[in-house]
């Protein structure tokens, strides 16, 4: 191998090298800027959120957290609002490090992967007995879409504090 191939060679590999680096720090760059981390106080916390269910009332939300999974409380409409959703928006109260978390995924890059996410469905109550019945279901993005801007999941988590998911 001469030293002109040598020099080609490792000019390739640099330039590899250096467009997996931007990519990754671009990766990195563009993850950090979906979070926000607010440190406040639990009332601070709970008028944030107060502002968000109001927003949307009187609907209850799409999904519900429960302790065997997030169940579906009601199908997706037939036909899709006018409009495209934009954002998904979730804020996470962490009760524990008194901090408010807030994510803005983008819409496009759910619908890049379009894949089921299992939840149940609660039926309406069984005659008589008033227990629900929970059965096994899928639900994607785009039957997500289809309730247009709503409010998705609020709900309790396990360590205390709360999660608010909603869509615009």
């Amino acid at each position: 191998m001469t030293k002109n191939q040598k020099t080609i060679i490792f000019a390739i590999i640099g330039v590899v090298v250096m467009l997996v680096i931007v990519v990754i720090v671009t990766g990195v760059w563009f993850v950090r800027s979906l979070v926000d981390n607010v440190n406040m106080d639990q009332t601070a916390a709970t008028k944030t959120l107060e502002d968000v269910r109001a927003r949307f009332a009187p609907a209850t939300p799409v999904l519900d957290l429960r302790p065997g999974g997030v169940t579906l409380v009601r199908h997706p409409p037939d036909t899709a609002p006018p409009g495209e959703l934009k954002t998904l928006h979730i804020l996470r109260w962490d009760i524990h490090q008194q901090r408010l978390s807030r994510l803005d995924v983008p819409f496009w890059v759910l619908r890049m992967k379009e894949m089921p996410i299992d939840v149940f469905y609660s039926d309406e109550a069984s005659s008589g007995s008033g227990l629900r019945v929970r059965t096994p279901s899928t639900i994607r993005v785009s039957d997500l879409e289809r309730f247009g801007s709503a409010l998705l999941v609020d709900g309790d988590m396990p360590d205390g504090g709360h999660v608010l998911i909603w869509s615009e």
